[in-house]
C-alpha cells in the first residue's frame, strides 16, 4: 500500500520515499524505510558570528554554519522557532541532533547550551567542556538532545576543531 498526499506518492509499494517536503505522522506501521536516492539536509548559513546570533531555530535546519570568525564566548539557545518551543514539538523519548559550525578563533567558543531559553547540563564527550576555540578552520559543535521529560533533556555534546 502506497502513502499518497494530494495525489503524489510519498512512500511507494517498495517503501521508497519521494521528495515531498515535510511530512508529520502520528503513527506508522511496522517495517523499515529504504532510501534509494540522495539523502540531503538543509544548512542554515549565517553571515555572522554565533555570539551575535545565539537563537538557533531548528525549523531552519539542523545544521547552522556561521561564516564570521568568532570573537567571544556565547551560549546558544536551541528552539524550534521564535514562536514555538522545541519542547512542544518533541515527545518524551525523542531526540534531535543539532550541529553548529563556527569560523574558528581561540577567544571564541561555546561551553554551555540553552534549550527554549533555559540552561541544560551538557555531557561533554571527553569529560570536559571547551575552554577555548580552535585557531584555524572551523569549530564543529554537535549536540544530541534527548527529551526525558517536560522541558527536560539529556544533552550529549562534542566539539571538534579543524585546520585550514
Amino acid at each position: 500500500m502506497a502513502i499518497k498526499i494530494s495525489g503524489s506518492t510519498i512512500i511507494d509499494d517498495s517503501r521508497n520515499i519521494s521528495n515531498a517536503g515535510i511530512i508529520t505522522a502520528t503513527s506508522l506501521s511496522s517495517g523499515s524505510a529504504s532510501f534509494t536516492e540522495l539523502l540531503k539536509e538543509k544548512v542554515n548559513i549565517v553571515a555572522g558570528r554565533l555570539s551575535a546570533n545565539t537563537n538557533i531555530n531548528v525549523a531552519d535546519g539542523m545544521v547552522h554554519y556561521f561564516t564570521t570568525a568568532e570573537n567571544t564566548t556565547c551560549t546558544p539557545n536551541i528552539r524550534y522557532d521564535a514562536s514555538t518551543t522545541l519542547n512542544s514539538m518533541m515527545s518524551i523519548g525523542e531526540t534531535v541532533a543539532v550541529t553548529l559550525i563556527t569560523t574558528a578563533a581561540a577567544a571564541g567558543y561555546s561551553a554551555q547550551l540553552n534549550v527554549d531559553g533555559s540552561g541544560v547540563t551538557e555531557r561533554w564527550i571527553g569529560g570536559e567542556a571547551p575552554t577555548e576555540g580552535g585557531t584555524s578552520g572551523v569549530d564543529i559543535y554537535s549536540y544530541q538532545l534527548i527529551k526525558t521529560g517536560n522541558n527536560a533533556y539529556t544533552v550529549i555534546a562534542n566539539v571538534s576543531k579543524t585546520s585550514v
